[in-house]
């Protein structure tokens, strides 16, 4: 993958995942959960490339890869999604422990997993020097409190194709949070409703992807928190929101799939590619979802699978590097949507049961 030549940073694409993979609710009238589901499978091919010692191919033909559309697409839906959870329900308090809900639980049981059953089992130290290491607990502390995010486990994976990274999926959780930080922001300022400060808004963090793509700027854009990297997921999630305040839940027109292909085409082979997505991608997800047909909707029925997947698929294609790129790919497919199953059934689903509610109107005294 082109990002990975970028110098030191542990992953190379951007999501999170999401999903947006870290939203859920009712989407009886969208292919949400079919997307959310797609964009998971497509960070898994693209990471199947790079983590076998490979170019994705779809790098080669446009500049982009699987891995940033699939995150993406992510970012997007969850751009859509979560400003109208606030506008649903503009309460602080409220915002914050729907999405500590949907978000949190999975990941911290992930992060506990890596670190304290998959590291002492694949480490080339002792397990007695495993977890003597400052290092597992500097990743585990590190990962839970989300930022800094921290990739690396003493002696895991240090001899794969791609050894600085455990799960590299999970820089993007910060940049979904710090995106949550956001929508509070503007909610509380009264901008979610106002369509040219979303407008503006999109204008000026798309801009800023475009920059940043553009000038192979690898510093960062907020001390501490985000890096260059995350600034087209970022773009997406604004244009999420712009969509929701202008379109809402209808599907675009069909000449902007025609107008998005050409504007990625245009920056083919050029620095910006993964920023001339944008439009393309944002015109196809929408399209799809909100005229893909009633079956297509819930492709797993009641399981929402995409964030579990989301999660694991990173480690699971690290155990299997040695296989084939196209192998490798299907292998943790199959391997992560039964974990994602489980994470669902288990985890994220009884954790959401706790979400709190939108007070109802008192009822006039008679």
């Amino acid at each position: 993958m082109r990002r990975f030549d970028r110098g030191p940073t542990p992953i190379g694409w951007r999501p999170p995942s999401l999903w947006s993979p870290l939203v859920t609710t009712n989407h009886r009238g969208n292919a949400f959960d079919l997307l959310r589901l797609v964009a998971a499978l497509l960070v898994v091919v693209g990471h199947s490339w790079v983590m076998t010692g490979h170019e994705d191919p779809l790098t080669f033909l446009s500049g982009t890869n699987a891995g940033d559309l699939g995150v993406g697409v992510f970012f997007l839906l969850s751009g859509f999604l979560v400003s109208g959870s606030w506008l649903a329900d503009p309460s602080l308090k409220r915002f914050a422990a729907r999405r500590a809900l949907r978000i949190y639980p999975a990941y911290a049981l992930v992060v506990a997993a890596l670190a304290l059953v998959l590291g002492p089992l694949v480490t080339r130290l002792s397990v007695g020097a495993y977890y003597a290491s400052g290092g597992t607990w500097k990743f585990l502390a590190g990962n839970l409190a989300i930022i800094p995010v921290q990739f690396t486990l003493p002696g895991v994976f240090e001899g794969n194709p791609y050894p600085n990274a455990v799960d590299g999926s999970l820089w993007t959780i910060r940049v979904e949070v710090l995106c949550y930080v956001g929508v509070a922001v503007l909610g509380l300022a009264g901008l979610l409703r106002r369509r040219w400060a979303l407008a503006a808004v999109a204008a000026l963090l798309y801009v800023v992807a475009l920059i940043v793509e553009a000038t192979g700027y690898h510093g960062v854009l907020l001390p501490g928190a985000l890096d260059y990297q995350a600034a087209v997921p970022i773009a997406y999630f604004g244009v999420g929101m712009a969509y929701r305040e202008f379109v809402g839940a209808n599907p675009p027109p069909w000449w902007t799939l025609a107008l998005g292909a050409v504007a990625w085409a245009a920056l083919w082979f050029t620095p910006a590619a993964p920023v001339g997505a944008l439009v393309f991608v944002a015109a196809l997800t929408f399209t799809i979802a909100f005229r893909a047909p009633t079956a297509l909707h819930h492709p797993t029925g009641g399981y929402d699978l995409s964030y579990g997947t989301y999660l694991l698929a990173f480690p699971v294609q690290q155990l299997l590097h040695g296989l084939p790129s196209v192998i490798n790919a299907l292998l943790t497919a199959v391997i992560v949507l039964a974990l994602a199953a489980l994470s669902w059934r288990f985890v994220e689903q009884p954790a959401l049961r706790h979400k709190p509610s939108r007070p109802r109107l008192a009822t006039a005294q008679r």
